[in-house]
């Protein structure tokens, strides 16, 4: 089944209602963050931290929402189906984007300059959290709420192509301070997340995304951990 077999069935008011629940958990999560760097030296456990508080509220905020307003299933409505067509394939998918993305990352001479994660890995505990948290938590809710709450809105509206790209923008913007804005390392994470979309697409279901989504991350922490021998240096 895919989207266009099951359209959703909420809409752009339930968007901007869910923007709006999201506001608290942001200063919530603001106001942990301060807390927390108070008595935990390490930034990057910190940071896994307030992001999870971040996820669950969003993910919460989304759950009440569906459940609330319509009544339905929430991983049904999230269109999070096991197993799925390909299973195996869509694993390997992820590695594979990350290597392509690279490549193009050479193509496009992206500057070697000092990112904000760089900040972050200067201790194995914090480490170990980002690296838990970007493969983990970060694929999973950010899959929820873009792929299987966004992304089915906008295809209904905009068509398959526009309700990618309008999915992908976001996403990638998300992530503006992460990258310091820089252009081609967001214009390479718009692509990818244009990949995710698809195999959402495809596939029908979130769950695959989410892996895929998740050994795309996982391949690229591999990377910045061991090129840079973080792992021996902490």
């Amino acid at each position: 089944m895919t989207e266009r077999e099951a359209p959703p069935v909420w809409s752009y008011e339930d968007l901007a209602i869910l923007l709006g629940m999201v506001l608290p958990s942001l200063i919530l999560s603001a106001l942990a963050a301060k807390l927390l760097a108070s008595f935990v030296p390490q930034r990057g456990v910190v940071t896994a931290i307030v992001q999870a508080l971040i996820y669950a509220g969003i993910a919460g905020s989304l759950y009440m929402l569906i459940k609330v307003r319509y009544g339905v299933d929430f991983g049904r409505a999230m269109a999070w189906r096991v197993p799925w067509p390909g299973m195996p394939l869509t694993a390997l998918l992820g590695p594979a984007l990350a290597f392509s993305m690279a490549l193009l990352a050479l193509t496009l001479n992206v500057p070697r300059e000092a990112m904000a994660i760089d900040a972050l890995l200067r201790d194995r505990a914090s480490i170990w959290a980002i690296a838990f948290a970007s493969t983990t938590m970060g694929p999973l809710f950010e899959e929820i709420v873009f792929r299987g709450f966004a992304q089915p809105l906008f295809v209904r509206s905009l068509g398959l192509a526009g309700g990618l790209i309008a999915t992908a923008l976001p996403f990638s913007l998300l992530h503006g301070p992460q990258y310091n804005w820089n252009w081609q390392r967001l214009l390479i994470l718009t692509l990818a997340s244009v990949v995710f979309g698809l195999v959402r697409h495809r596939t029908g279901s979130t769950a695959a995304s989410t892996l895929t989504h998740a050994a795309y991350n996982l391949t690229f922490m591999a990377g910045i951990i061991f090129q840079g021998e973080r792992l021996h240096q902490a």
